[in-house]
């Protein structure tokens, strides 16, 4: 399964050259057209937003250097519940 994120970038702690991509669920992705400079995420209050695209991104992610934001992917946040943002 796969589901609609957007990609937050994060200077390593300890390492300032590398980056690592975590992954949040959007609060609200039948709002996004395509062109949006930022996307409301699932784990945040309302208002906070990441910059960028959205691409489906597998559940299951197995890239290095990336992960999944624990609370979007737990259903947590003011946002939940988020069964809706599952994409087959």
């Amino acid at each position: 399964m796969s589901m609609l994120a957007t990609a937050e970038r994060v200077h390593t702690e300890g390492s300032p050259g590398e980056v690592e991509i975590i992954w949040h669920r959007l609060a609200n992705p039948g709002a996004c057209d395509g062109n949006c400079d930022e996307h409301a995420v699932a784990c945040g209050e309302p208002g906070t937003s990441a910059p960028g695209g959205i691409r489906d991104v597998p559940e299951n992610l197995t890239e290095p250097g990336q992960r999944w934001c624990t609370a979007c992917l737990a259903d947590q946040g003011p946002a939940a519940p988020h069964s809706d943002m599952a994409t087959p």
